[in-house]
């Protein structure tokens, strides 16, 4: 399992969150609304975001034509958006090349400094309730599904047939998690990567195109991560389930885990599905394990 140290938000959710914080309005529309913000755990005084204020601003006034145009194109070509504080005025060739590129561009009445430090609070409050993870999330049987696992283990594959099945599809390869307000794991796909899925032999297909509207769930809850390993031989596996289910730490939360192994012959999807189905009954109060186990043990006591 591959857990990443990134995390990634979209310009339209970053405006939601910051406008108040920043007294932050937008001055292009919604243009570059849907590009995404890369953020690190590992950043600390650098921001994901370039921050402008009076000194950006003179600076271009000094310079000729040639040198405005390598200027903003060296410092905001490849930024998700742009903000400018101290309530000043964009030039109008900014506007320009920032309406060309597709940037979003946002005004502050803030100093730079101010943005700069609540930007700084903005952004790790995002890191600590965020995570991006490496597998795949389904809907089954009305419980979210992560699916993990070593590369090449079959998670797309088993994925691809549960999606045939009437399963729904949230996510492959990349899943963003993030904690809601009630403590709850929220699950979704990459913006970038939404709808499509990567299987060897065939490639990036699109789910939504092959199967439909109805196979795509844009976000669920977490409830199950199911753990697919290789299966060794000569290693001692778990039999009667007494174990099952182990739980996953996620962004503090404990979700119940099952680990599958994963060998020539066995149908992972039917798998999947009874696992799902096992905790389904699990939550009701129902244990199988338990049950022969108490059976055994009158059985004992019998004779």
């Amino acid at each position: 399992m591959n857990e990443g140290r990134g995390n990634s938000l979209q310009v339209r959710h970053f405006y939601q969150k910051a406008k108040i914080p920043l007294e932050l309005r937008t001055v292009s529309g919604k243009t570059g609304f849907l590009k995404t913000i890369q953020f690190s755990s590992s950043q600390r005084d650098s921001l994901p975001v370039e921050v402008w204020g009076r000194n950006e601003i003179q600076k271009l006034g000094r310079m000729s034509r040639e040198q405005r145009n390598t200027f903003i194109q060296s410092r905001i070509r490849h930024q998700p958006c742009l903000i400018l504080s101290d309530g000043l005025t964009y030039p109008q060739d900014v506007t320009k090349k920032a309406k060309e590129w597709r940037i979003a561009l946002f005004v502050t009445v803030l100093s730079k400094s101010k943005s700069k430090v609540q930007l700084r609070k903005l952004f790790s409050s995002f890191k600590l309730s965020q995570h991006i993870l490496s597998g795949g999330l389904l809907h089954v049987f009305g419980r979210g599904v992560l699916i993990l696992g070593d590369s090449g283990v079959g998670k797309s594959e088993s994925a691809l047939e549960l999606i045939s099945r009437g399963h729904l599809f949230v996510s492959d390869d990349i899943v963003q998690i993030k904690k809601d307000q009630e403590g709850k794991l929220i699950g979704s796909a990459a913006s970038l990567s939404r709808n499509f899925m990567e299987i060897r032999g065939l490639g990036i297909i699109n789910i939504k195109k092959i199967f439909g509207e109805g196979s795509i769930c844009k976000q669920t809850k977490i409830d199950l991560v199911i753990m697919l390993k290789r299966w060794k031989e000569g290693k001692e596996y778990d039999r009667l389930g007494l174990k099952f289910p182990e739980n996953q730490k996620i962004l503090g939360v404990d979700v119940p885990k099952i680990s599958i192994p994963v060998a020539p012959g066995r149908n992972i999807a039917t798998l999947i599905e009874v696992a799902c189905k096992v905790f389904v009954l699990k939550q009701k109060g129902y244990h199988a394990a338990l049950e022969i186990t108490e059976k055994l043990d009158r059985a004992l006591a019998i004779r």
